[in-house]
């Protein structure tokens, strides 16, 4: 192996398979990143056997060839070259790589390429292709309603399904749901279930190119998410996602319009009260004013006033502060709508003029 490329364009590549290097030595093959040159071209390679992440870039190749290097020295050792020009070969009597660059030469011992697996385990199956603007506005605004640390349960998870020309995303923690969806042309009928995480690393890929196309497809217990220089492969998790659309209510007693920040700000203040658990905030909605109230035994209590838009008889219900937070941080409207129904009844938000993202929470029961 012997390329020339830039410091730049090679981490870039490194910092997008970076997170799937695996941090424990149960493989420690699995520590490493896969490096490959060929056709004016440099593949990079990680996987921790839960996600894998390949990523290129172009080079100047002199002699082909394939390594795995040790990815707790080899990133950081990228990231502090200089910019311009980065020269690599492969010694490979002494089993070890030099990287030149500027006025410095290193040197790092390699691990047998060949051990290193395959990303791909079947054919990918092609389902569907999307913006990925659109694909990483959907998982924004629902992973983070997924359960966390929930390993393999179903709910440490986001379904991903198409049916009847709509790409849908739903989450849930069993306390609020979130359902996405988008009018899609051509796709492929499925369904899969998607590890929270896996959806987080795609959508910090996806940030990454904007403007290309998300390329969706199936390889039996995976998924592949293919843009144009980069692939991520997931496995997906097993079990029933619950029916989702019993959750989500068809009507509320009462609906509200209200501004995006000024409830975000009020909120924001409200959660200060709360000491030893989540905050919670009482919605007192009457005659076009919403009152938030908070309070903590120990700390002290808040009250604030709101003018909102009010569509239905005076009602009150309480939430964690925290949930209603998350959901404002990710609309994009200057206004949201929310209905609410007495007694312990769920509550929905979505922003004004888009039915497209619904997001359900549980009321919780205020002594």
């Amino acid at each position: 192996m012997r390329f020339a490329g830039t410091q730049g364009e090679m981490l870039r590549c490194l910092d997008m398979v970076g997170r799937a290097v695996a941090n424990r030595d149960v493989n420690p093959i699995l520590t490493g990143i896969y490096l490959e040159c060929g056709n004016g071209q440099l593949t990079v390679r990680a996987t921790d056997n839960e996600i894998g992440i390949e990523a290129s870039a172009p080079v100047e190749v002199h002699q082909p060839g394939r390594v795995v290097l040790e990815a707790k020295y080899f990133l950081p050792l990228v990231r502090r070259l200089p910019s311009g020009d980065v020269f690599i070969q492969e010694l490979t009597e002494q089993q070890m790589i030099e990287i030149k660059a500027g006025t410095g030469s290193f040197r790092f011992q390699t691990m047998a390429a060949d051990q290193f697996p395959s990303l791909t385990v079947a054919e990918p199956k092609p389902l569907l292709r999307i913006p990925s603007q659109i694909a990483a506005r959907m998982i924004k605004q629902t992973v983070y309603a997924a359960q966390k640390d929930q390993g393999h349960s179903v709910f440490g998870g986001v379904l991903m399904e198409c049916a009847e020309g709509e790409l849908r995303f739903v989450a849930t923690d069993t306390s609020r749901l979130c359902f996405n969806r988008t009018a899609v042309l051509n796709g492929e009928a499925f369904k899969m279930i998607l590890p929270a995480r896996t959806c987080t690393e795609l959508q910090r890929l996806l940030a990454s190119e904007p403007d290309s196309m998300l390329e969706i497809a199936s390889m039996g217990s995976q998924v592949l998410f293919r843009l144009e220089n980069v692939i991520l492969v997931s496995r997906l998790l097993e079990g029933q996602y619950p029916d989702y659309t019993r959750v989500i209510p068809s009507t509320t007693e009462t609906e509200i319009v209200v501004p995006s920040s000024d409830l975000a700000s009020a909120l924001e203040r409200a959660e200060l009260m709360g000491k030893k658990g989540p905050a919670i905030v009482a919605l007192n909605i009457e005659e076009g004013i919403m009152r938030l109230d908070s309070r903590d035994a120990e700390l002290g209590e808040s009250s604030e006033s709101l003018m909102v838009e009010q569509n239905g008889p005076a009602v009150s219900s309480a939430f964690q502060v925290r949930f209603l937070l998350d959901m404002l941080k990710t609309a994009t409207t200057e206004k949201v709508r929310i209905g609410l129904s007495s007694g312990l009844n769920p509550g929905m938000m979505r922003p004004v003029d888009d039915d497209d993202y619904v997001y359900v929470l549980m009321p919780v029961r205020v002594i």
